[in-house]
């Protein structure tokens, strides 16, 4: 790492922290008012999904879903699309070729974290004239973490319950043990529900 990056995470750290801690309370508040609202949204998009992997069996072109992929793109912070895509695998996981996907806009979360990032990309130049596209980029994905980070924290409490509703609906679809892993699209995940594999 080189001297100007490290001053830029430096630098960055210190103008990143306040802010995400600024915005939790709120962003929590918010939450809790229209959780009934998320959770509905988040359950019919994976009706979609689950939905769509039925069809594909039914046309022999996939197997029982063992694995569910809830991915967030590196590339939403230049597309500035915070969609997270939700993939429905079988066994052969990221060899499975039929796809399956849906997507979902966790506005809940996205809305804090582009007012964040407008500001941040203003405030910054501030503290390092002539920052490049590039810097700034990974000073954002940086941030972008944080927020990711709070998602998998609200998967890990409220999937279970959302996923039992749509596994009751289809029952034949997934495999009864279905776990779901959360991270960068194509990336390691994190387990959210489901066993742990060591």
């Amino acid at each position: 790492m080189t001297e100007r990056q490290q001053q830029i995470m430096e630098i960055g750290k210190g103008m990143m922290e306040p802010i995400f801690m600024g915005q939790l309370p709120e962003l929590m508040k918010n939450y809790k008012d229209g959780e009934t609202e998320i959770l509905t949204g988040l359950e019919e998009k994976l009706q979609v999904v689950f939905q769509k992997a039925q069809q594909m069996q039914k046309a022999d072109r996939k197997g029982k879903i063992c694995t569910m992929g809830i991915s967030y793109l590196q590339s939403s912070v230049l597309t500035e699309n915070y969609e997270l895509r939700i993939d429905l695998y079988d066994k052969e996981f990221y060899l499975d070729s039929a796809e399956c996907c849906t997507y979902w806009k966790p506005e809940f979360v996205t809305g804090y974290l582009l007012q964040d990032v407008e500001y941040l990309k203003k405030e910054i130049r501030f503290k390092i004239p002539q920052i490049k596209t590039y810097e700034l980029q990974q000073f954002i994905d940086g941030y972008l973490l944080n927020y990711m980070y709070l998602l998998a924290q609200f998967f890990q409490q409220i999937l279970p319950q959302v996923l039992d509703k749509t596994k009751t609906l289809f029952q034949e679809v997934a495999e009864e043990n279905m776990s779901v892993t959360f991270g960068e699209y194509m990336g390691k995940g994190i387990v959210v529900v489901g066993e742990r594999e060591e």
